[in-house]
């Protein structure tokens, strides 16, 4: 029988190349001793609901990675059970013949459960930790669909377990009307609250016009929603970016979320909330820093996928067959943007195109890429300006500068990357499918 370090080591070596942490290290360790997650907890200093949910994140990956259900309770014989060769009998048997329809089509956020969801270390670690601080705050940033609202969902997952409650306002759903009215929006926020935490909305007993609309949002959330659980709230608002445009609404509503985050230091019903603030672009508001809920709290980034990591997505979309190598020229394409490779991989799943016919038709109309790249050219040609130093950024085979607003700007849009202010193309799809169109308008416009 193996030797606890020993099968440490091993269960290292199934997750390569992602490394455990000293958490989940510490988790496996005790794991195999025989400890209860509340023992673990007392003898390290974690919260216990923490340790659960880094045991719960090993298992499944180890799970996945053996092809087997391993759980805490069985973790020690399993793993013993495999370090010996000792596997048919547990082995869940696979299936060939799987068909493309038992995967969701790309362009949605994936359910918290998806087996299609890559983690990108640590960020998922460092955000289950500020799920569990008291009063903390979370700021998800990151191009958009690079991820975002899936791990929201995966968050809300955890916190389901935990038995807290979660609330995910999307701002972008908010009527145009309320945007240009503060008090009207700030409803909307309390309505949308309420309505997930099954409450009724009760605007007449704690709105007091001459309070103002912010201290009447402020005491409504504290007297009414906070105070009718007995359970720690998750609050994620995505897609904030969308209030960029109304800056004199946002910069009020984003020190309203500054003050509900700086009383949760206070004991009392604030202690409740954990704050999650997800967004594409960079805020350029003129708020006070002190007023700002962008400058407190964890700033958590989603970055492009690693190649392993690329490799582990392509294994889930059962492309083996295929061949990592293979897909080179693709990841010289795309880079590791999350969207466009679940978007060939399942393509490439469904038997419906080759790699050479998706390569070739890619940066094309015609390719799988033709609705969504279409979107982007329509947004840029909304604004001269931003298409212009789009142009610039594809034309140069360096980055260049741009000023901090613009740079922002596309890269909320993902299309670009940045060091600094210095933008570069992330990917050389964008490169080919964005200077044949402006080549072709430039043809048109001279014809």
């Amino acid at each position: 029988m193996p030797s606890q370090k020993e099968t440490i080591k091993w269960v290292q070596t199934i997750l390569a190349p992602r490394n455990l942490s000293q958490v989940e290290t510490i988790v496996l360790d005790r794991a195999l001793s025989g400890k209860l997650y509340r023992e673990i907890a007392k003898e390290t200093g974690y919260d216990a609901g923490y340790i659960k949910d880094i045991g719960s994140h090993l298992w499944l990956a180890l799970s996945q990675k053996l092809n087997c259900n391993i759980n805490k309770r069985n973790i020690a014989f399993m793993l013993t059970q495999f370090s010996q060769g000792n596997t048919e009998l547990y082995q869940r048997k696979t299936q060939p013949n799987t068909t493309i329809a038992e995967f969701d089509f790309p362009g949605r956020p994936l359910p918290a459960t998806s087996p299609l969801y890559i983690e990108r270390p640590p960020t998922e670690t460092l955000a289950i930790t500020t799920l569990h601080q008291t009063g903390s705050l979370m700021r998800l940033r990151a191009p958009q669909r690079m991820g975002k609202t899936s791990l929201i969902h995966r968050l809300f997952d955890i916190a389901h377990q935990q038995e807290m409650q979660t609330v995910l306002v999307n701002v972008q759903q908010a009527e145009p009307a309320s945007l240009n009215d503060l008090e009207q929006f700030l409803q909307w926020i309390c309505w949308a609250i309420s309505k997930q935490l099954n409450l009724e909305p009760k605007f007449d007993d704690y709105w007091f016009e001459g309070a103002g609309s912010k201290m009447s949002c402020t005491v409504y959330m504290q007297e009414y929603c906070l105070n009718a659980v007995d359970t720690p709230v998750v609050i994620a608002f995505d897609k904030v970016h969308t209030l960029f445009d109304y800056p004199d609404l946002a910069s009020q509503f984003f020190s309203m979320l500054r003050y509900w985050y700086e009383q949760a230091r206070t004991p009392g019903n604030w202690q409740k909330l954990r704050l999650i603030l997800a967004y594409s672009i960079e805020l350029t508001l003129g708020i006070q820093p002190h007023q700002s809920p962008f400058n407190v709290g964890i700033s958590l980034n989603l970055p492009p996928l690693t190649r392993p990591q690329i490799s582990e997505l392509a294994q889930r979309y059962q492309l083996e067959q295929v061949g990592i190598e293979t897909l080179d020229p693709l990841v010289a394409l795309v880079g590791g943007h999350p969207y466009l490779l679940q978007l060939a991989f399942y393509w490439l799943r469904s038997g419906y195109l080759s790699l050479e016919q998706l390569l070739a038709e890619a940066p094309t109309a015609k390719g799988i890429y033709g609705e969504y790249l279409e979107q982007l050219w329509m947004i840029l040609a909304q604004d001269k300006q931003l298409e212009q130093a789009f142009y610039q950024v594809l034309s140069s085979s360096q980055p260049i500068p741009l000023d901090a607003e613009t740079a922002h700007r596309l890269e909320g849009l993902g299309l670009v990357q940045l060091q600094g202010l210095m933008a570069s193309p992330p990917c050389e799809l964008y490169r080919n499918y964005f200077l044949s169109h402006y080549s072709e308008s430039k043809t048109c416009q001279n014809l």
